[in-house]
């Protein structure tokens, strides 16, 4: 049997022109350099890396372990799991990183006497040193950053960000609920 594939090709495509076809192809293309969460991963490896020079070779300071001392810098006494929430880090980072903060002293851990699971972090006064000297190395690195733009589009970025933050929030809560249910029906099956 002998196909006609301007025939097959007029059928499945409705009717499209070819050209039209190619151009929405080429439209659902990725184009890595272009895509919006790639960019924004390597944008944030580029940023945390660059700061990281700063005070890694003064403290000694891994980038978990500096966002773990932000963080408590900012909000005193957490858990890990708060932490890893917080700083959007994987928990098992957070556990590792704090472990060797501790061993070094520059983070205490209390348990908790509600549940013994669960414990406390905070900074020790080194910590809290550590935090007070890397703080204007970090606004500073900040500043660099933002150097050629407007107050306006520092502001702008800020919101941008806020919103794709948010929006990456939902569809995660979406996708998870979604996985939930999947997983609920097939267990009643």
């Amino acid at each position: 049997m002998k196909i006609d594939l301007r025939k097959l090709v007029a059928y499945v495509t409705n009717g499209v022109k070819s050209s039209v076809l190619v151009e929405a192809m080429a439209r659902q293309q990725l184009l890595l350099a272009q895509f919006l969460p790639y960019r924004l991963s390597i944008a944030m490896q580029a940023v945390s890396e660059g700061l990281a020079l700063r005070y890694s070779q003064e403290f000694g300071i891994s980038i978990p372990e500096w966002r773990i001392i932000a963080t408590l810098g900012e909000n005193s006494e957490m858990t890990a799991r708060d932490i890893a929430v917080h700083a959007r880090m994987n928990k098992t980072m957070v556990s590792r990183a704090a472990a060797d903060l501790v061993r070094r002293r520059i983070v205490t851990r209390r348990t908790s006497r509600e549940d013994r699971r669960e414990a406390f972090l905070r900074l020790t006064r080194q910590g809290e040193d550590i935090y007070a000297a890397i703080v204007p190395l970090a606004l500073d690195y900040e500043r660099g950053l933002t150097a050629g733009m407007s107050g306006a589009e520092v502001a702008m970025l800020r919101r941008l960000l806020d919103q794709l933050l948010g929006q990456a929030d939902k569809a995660a809560e979406k996708l998870a609920s979604e996985k939930s249910a999947a997983a609920d029906t097939a267990a009643a099956e």
